[in-house]
């Protein structure tokens, strides 16, 4: 903080130590710089549909740093539009309380196209515990939020456990 004599006001300098940046944004596109992933399992292609900026910015950098390719959309009509124009999708990752359809509801119209899609709700609605044993057919896991890497981790793990890949 410094003044100068015969001024009014205050001059207020701030430096803030940052985190190395793992991403690099090109043309509106993010790269993630991680070589190698956290996860050791092959990487997943993920829709994610989450309609809080925040929270998908966040679940977009675990995604990636889990090694998986995160594909975002802000809403239900996105994430279909996004799922229908691909065929390399391997898990949707949804909120359940979307502004323009329920993430239930998404999922059950995903699957019309792919039965055996794995869906993991990720909702601060009293999500509960994920049960032990077996998972339902088609595999379907509930996330609480707010949730840590290794949570996200173990869920994605669990509900691709016996999914044949694309």
């Amino acid at each position: 903080m410094t003044t100068d004599p015969g001024t009014c006001g205050v001059s207020v300098e701030t430096h803030l130590a940052l985190e190395c940046n793992r991403h690099v944004r090109t043309r509106g596109r993010r790269v993630s710089r991680r070589k190698t992933p956290l996860s050791p399992q092959r990487p997943y292609v993920v829709l994610l549909v989450e309609d809080e900026p925040l929270i998908a910015l966040t679940l977009v950098d675990l995604i990636e740093e889990l090694g998986h390719t995160a594909i975002e959309a802000m809403t239900a009509g996105d994430a279909l539009q996004i799922f229908r124009s691909r065929d390399d999708i391997d898990l949707l990752v949804t909120d359940i309380g979307l502004p323009d359809l329920a993430g239930d509801a998404l999922a059950a119209e995903c699957r019309s196209a792919m039965p055996m899609l794995p869906v993991i709700f990720a909702t601060g609605h009293n999500a509960g515990a994920a049960p032990d044993g077996p998972l339902p057919a088609p595999p379907t896991l509930r996330l609480a939020k707010p949730f840590q890497i290794q949570e996200l981790e173990a869920a994605i793990n669990r509900v691709m456990a016996n999914v044949v890949p694309n």
